[in-house]
């Protein structure tokens, strides 16, 4: 009784507490929203420009389009991914296809480079000036297309448009890297607080244990093995970083970037 009543008013007691009760909600939230059923699709794009207001990257260079000469040329990669955990058909997306609409500029040229399956079946159905309109047969999660657009104007100037029936809003993971919104707060979050919530959790929970057990928390041991244990925890945290990413801010899947 006395042990316990010494533990009660112990301080270090009380803020070892408290950071497992903020880890243990932290992580009850990870597991609701990682588990979720969801029918989702993700986009994200990479852009080179080839000629930027009429400078050739070689003197001699000419490149014409329709006999006309191009004086902004743009390559633009589009990643477009089922980034939910159930399989999205056909007819579960409104009007059956997807479209990459351009803002402003001209759509020159698109071609599809890769999808992860065969089986998917991606087309493309038409290419204009001013959109590309593609479909498929089905995408199962983690599986997508990568498809290239010749432009002018810059890549931020084309975005995907498509509705899930029934499913989340269609994802744009390049805001998101940007850190703009809600989800780039998050990702800030995990990236920069977690691990120093993670050293504090590591270091107090070592003094605590030390100080329940009746050792001297000043000594040089134990403030070795506080500082060991951190550093060990945050290593664990950096390798499971990638499935906290997955579940609250999606990356294009690997063997969609991958190079053939």
């Amino acid at each position: 009784e006395l042990k316990m009543k010494e533990l009660m008013n112990n301080p270090y007691a009380w803020l070892f507490l408290s950071l497992i009760t903020i880890f243990s909600f932290a992580f009850a939230i990870y597991t609701w929203i990682a588990g979720k059923k969801a029918k989702e699709l993700s986009n994200d794009y990479l852009s080179n420009d080839i000629i930027k207001q009429g400078k050739q990257p070689i003197s001699k260079l000419k490149i014409e389009f329709d006999g006309k000469i191009i004086n902004d040329l743009t390559a633009t990669t589009f990643y477009i991914w089922n980034s939910g955990n159930e399989i999205i058909n056909k007819a579960d997306i409104v009007g059956n296809s997807l479209k990459l609409v351009s803002d402003s500029g001209a759509i020159l040229d698109a071609r599809i480079i890769k999808q992860t399956d065969e089986s998917n079946e991606f087309r493309l159905i038409t290419v204009s000036s001013s959109n590309i309109e593609f479909d498929f047969d089905y995408i199962d999660g983690g599986e997508g297309v990568r498809i290239q657009v010749l432009h002018t104007g810059s890549g931020n100037k084309i975005s995907f448009v498509g509705k899930i029936k029934g499913g989340n809003a269609i994802r744009n993971c390049k805001d998101q890297n940007n850190g703009k919104g809600i989800h780039g707060f998050i990702k800030a979050f995990i990236d920069e607080l977690v691990p120093m919530l993670i050293f504090i959790f590591c270091w107090f929970g070592t003094m605590f244990i030390a100080h329940f057990l009746g050792l001297d928390s000043n000594s040089g041991i134990i403030v070795a093995l506080a500082g060991a244990l951190s550093v060990i925890v945050v290593l664990i945290y950096v390798k499971i970083k990638r499935k906290i990413r997955h579940a609250l801010h999606r990356d294009i899947p690997i063997n969609l970037k991958r190079l053939e």
